[in-house]
């Protein structure tokens, strides 16, 4: 009986003396530092110093973690660098605003992550924005607003790309329309430029390249169709320059719809930029004997949800200007 109480004592690791704190410990799991000294629990580092709640000034131990050693005394293997928290009411309300804030901090990392991470999938399957060398300059800064109305574009460009955070949660797009050179691509491309550098994903490429690309998943077997397509469908930010330049066939336009529908409707917002107004883009856009009654929708639904800012103007390149068209 005698051998068997020993044994008892060396597996729990409690003197006699502090028998009565048994209730507090179980021999694994966490235990204060206060409780750990009566219980005569060794650690393997020493505890950091207790310390006091601000609001009622109780005293605040740390937390050791204990792991049960096979034929050995219990001992603390790590001390939490935290104190306990106290639960009086200053406290209590102290915490529960901070838990709420980490919660929100924690979303907000996670968000930023699953954004990188879908922007390396867009960049795996599209390459990277699709901005070509000649219009990374196409800054704000660098855009002509020489008259009323062309500071006027600019302002509207550029509150857009400011407050595209609520455009991200609105859907909000932006309708682009205007004779040629009148700095249609060079907005829409100092919009991407400032996204990027924010490090939102977008994508910005003419209809004709956009379309290019899926033909050739199509026709290849190293990115499928379906992918390329999903990729278009998911970025944050989709610019398409130049709609109606493209080479119109019935998989052309049933391509684009069924992008700028599945956007529509996942309320993903989408710039385009085209020469052409409302009834001659669909003219353009309609296949020979088909019925317009697809582009018509895609162009109905494009400016519905869209700020249209309509650009008419000399064109600066037949003078000898460096904004695009």
């Amino acid at each position: 009986m005698e051998e068997s109480r020993a044994k008892e004592a060396v597996r729990d690791g409690i003197p006699d003396r502090a028998q009565g704190l048994r209730p507090k410990f179980n021999g694994n799991g966490p235990i204060t530092s206060k409780d750990a000294e009566e219980l005569g629990i060794p650690a393997r580092s020493p505890a950091p110093p207790p310390e006091t709640c601000e609001f009622c000034g109780a005293t605040l131990y740390h937390e050791g973690l204990v792991f049960p050693l096979l034929g050995k005394r219990p001992e603390i293997c790590f001390w939490n660098p935290s104190p306990q928290r106290c639960t009086c009411e200053g406290a209590a309300a102290y915490w529960a605003e901070y838990d709420v804030q980490e919660e929100r901090r924690k979303q907000e990392a996670a968000e930023v992550e699953n954004a990188k991470r879908r922007k390396q999938r867009i960049e795996r399957l599209l390459g990277r924005s699709g901005i070509k060398k000649r219009f990374r300059q196409r800054t704000f800064e660098h855009f002509k607003a020489d008259t009323p109305e062309r500071k006027r574009w600019l302002r509207v460009a550029k509150e857009y790309a400011d407050r595209f955070p609520e455009k991200l949660v609105t859907g909000e797009g932006l309708y682009i329309e205007g004779n040629y050179g009148t700095g249609k691509t060079h907005l829409a491309a100092a919009i991407a430029l400032q996204l990027i550098e924010a490090g939102v994903p977008v994508v910005c490429k003419t209809s004709i390249e956009l379309l290019m690309d899926i033909r050739k998943a199509f026709d290849g077997r190293e990115v499928s169709e379906e992918a390329i397509l999903r990729a278009y469908k998911d970025v944050d930010l989709l610019i398409i320059d130049d709609l109606g330049k493209e080479q119109v066939t019935e998989w052309s336009i049933s391509t684009l719809y069924n992008i700028l529908n599945d956007r529509y409707e996942d309320m993903k917002p989408t710039i385009i930029t085209t020469n052409f107004g409302s009834d001659d883009l669909i003219a353009v856009e309609t296949p020979k004997g088909s019925n317009e009654s697809r582009i018509e929708a895609i162009v109905s639904r494009l400016r519905e949800v869209s700020t249209v800012l309509t650009m008419v103007g000399e064109d600066y390149r037949s003078q000898g200007g460096s904004t695009p068209c």
